[in-house]
């Protein structure tokens, strides 16, 4: 929650208006507040395991939340014809899934798209590609903030800004050190100026192509890793400060301890030469259980849902404007 403050005038310490930390005590005792609107489009397989790491961290507020789980049409419908899931209970897709096209109409405060085990050479060859184009757009006029998660993000930087990503002879895997780079918006308030991240990506994008585009600003980068979160800004409050208009996220700050050798377990089961995560178990020994040295990192959804509380409409249907 931001501070009150009686003056527009700098403070030795408290932080000042123009930033979204603090708030005029004018406007502090009119706001009008009601829950945040969250939309999650869950595209992984594992649908549940995804919904508990997001959702632990985007309730870590004072802020009341609203999710709304929601898939592609095609997955909605084969489900219901009875198709076999076999990493989600098809059960829970029934009971706590939408379709998109049954949310499309609705406008939220926040959108996050997921990842997906996406295998082909390019982000556009994938089967599921026409329906995510057809959720971003959607995003542009019903949504004033989104949040893209690994494939969702490669997904998102290709829609809004055709740049590619590129598949890797082998697959990036592992716990690797970031750097802040820079951070306008303030999302990653509280990071230290290092910090590890789990990765586990086939496909990344050139740091040379996100550079070329003025609107993203590289937040985090790892020299091993390559860039990690890119967020395109926009103006609040008649510019006042610039809030995340969207966050490509490509590594997973959410992932729980063990997610990583759950996936190299899985991996090497069907292949002995599967490579270890790199600098994950301690010694590379695969026996022995990992430290989690990135738990706060996650802190990014919960930094994310106060920017949203700061820079959202009260009326919904106002979005995608900011004030």
């Amino acid at each position: 929650m931001p501070v009150i403050i009686n003056s527009e005038a700098i403070h030795p310490f408290l932080p000042s208006l123009g930033t979204p930390l603090a708030i005029e005590s004018a406007r502090a005792e009119h706001q009008d507040i009601r829950p945040l609107e969250i939309a999650i489009i869950n595209l992984m397989a594992d649908k549940q395991t995804t919904e508990r790491q997001l959702a632990l961290w985007l309730g870590n507020t004072m802020l009341q939340v609203k999710l709304t789980f929601a898939t592609t049409d095609t997955y909605v419908r084969d489900v219901h014809a009875g198709r076999e899931t076999k990493n989600t209970p098809a059960e829970h897709i029934r009971k706590f899934y939408r379709a998109w096209s049954e949310i499309k109409d609705q406008k939220f405060d926040g959108l996050i798209v997921t990842g997906v085990n996406a295998l082909k050479e390019r982000v556009s060859d994938e089967d599921i590609w026409p329906e995510v184009q057809k959720i971003l757009h959607w995003s542009e006029t019903n949504v004033l903030s989104s949040m893209f998660l690994c494939w969702g993000a490669k997904a998102a930087l290709k829609h809004f800004h055709d740049i590619e990503s590129y598949k890797s002879k082998q697959k990036l895997f592992g716990l690797f050190e970031h750097h802040l780079v820079s951070d306008k918006t303030g999302l990653l308030f509280g990071f230290p100026d290092v910090f590890p991240v789990p990765v586990s990506r086939w496909k990344s994008p050139r740091r040379e192509d996100i550079l070329e585009h003025e609107a993203l600003e590289i937040v985090a980068d790892s020299e091993e890793g390559g860039p990690n979160i890119i967020v395109e800004s926009a103006p609040y409050d008649r510019g006042r400060f610039l809030y995340p208009h969207r966050v490509y996220i490509l590594n997973h700050p959410e992932y729980d301890t063990e997610t990583l050798g759950v996936e190299y377990k899985r991996d090497s089961a069907k292949d002995s030469r599967w490579p270890l995560p790199l600098h994950y178990f301690p010694g590379d020994n695969p026996d022995r259980m990992p430290r989690n040295t990135w738990r706060h990192t996650a802190h990014i959804y919960t930094n994310w849902i106060k920017a949203l509380y700061e820079a959202t409409p009260y009326n919904i249907e106002d979005i995608p404007r900011a004030f």
